[in-house]
């Protein structure tokens, strides 16, 4: 892992054949955790006007992670 200026750091790690460069920038005034900003992009994805292929209801997707501390 590489460490940059501020709040970035980047990573290389492999798969099979291909090497990914991976970087981060993260922000200390966020307030929406990584899960929530996943979840928002996929409600996202999921809600644009795209071929219809059994789209999931949004509302299944807003229940609590398991991981979820509270």
């Amino acid at each position: 892992m590489e460490n940059r200026p501020g709040n970035t750091f980047s990573m290389n790690r492999r798969l099979g054949s291909t090497t990914y460069k991976i970087t981060v920038h993260f922000s200390n005034d966020a307030t929406e955790t990584l899960e929530d900003k996943i979840l928002r992009m996929v409600r996202n994805e999921a809600t644009t006007d795209g071929p219809e292929c059994g789209i999931i209801d949004v509302s299944q997707m807003g229940r609590q992670s398991e991981r979820s501390a509270s």
